[in-house]
């Protein structure tokens, strides 16, 4: 095998996979705030809107965050087994 090969991750984390979710869903929500952020232009409350308007720039911010760590290709850092498995039955025949 080629040592690229070796440090490849096969298959995503199951919390890669929980984050590029967790990304998507935070991405809509900020769109959906934003969206009503847009409606409430008529509106004299300025409370609520800088309280959507900072939902909606944190939810896209965190969404963008979470989909580069879902995204993300982790290298695989186990040990093989077949290596540890003759390195310690080399260290048995050295010793004897």
């Amino acid at each position: 095998m080629i040592e690229e090969q070796l440090t490849q991750r096969k298959n995503k984390h199951i919390l890669q996979r929980f984050a590029k979710i967790v990304g998507i869903i935070s991405i809509i929500v900020a769109l959906v705030c934003a969206g009503y952020l847009l409606s409430l232009t008529d509106s004299e409350d300025k409370v609520m809107k800088a309280f959507f308007g900072s939902i909606s720039f944190f939810c896209f911010m965190m969404g963008l965050v979470l989909q580069s760590i879902g995204s993300a290709n982790l290298p695989d850092l186990t040990v093989p087994k077949d290596k540890v498995e003759q390195e310690a039955e080399r260290e048995t025949g050295d010793e004897k």
